[in-house]
């Protein structure tokens, strides 16, 4: 439990400190991520259901 304790207050002082020194944009919702991570796969697949993408 401590341990847990621990990892997440080290993780929230991190995220304010970068919150406050550096200016990040905002993570857009997660359908859109969801959507660019499928295209991206598909792209990589050949977007023809073979794998590698690559004639063999």
């Amino acid at each position: 439990m401590l341990k847990a304790l621990i990892i997440f207050g080290t993780g929230l002082y991190t995220g304010v400190y970068i919150a406050q020194n550096y200016q990040i944009d905002k993570v857009e919702d997660p359908k859109a991520l969801f959507e660019k991570a499928n295209a991206f796969i598909q792209s990589k697949l050949g977007g023809d259901g073979k794998k590698g993408g690559k004639d063999c």
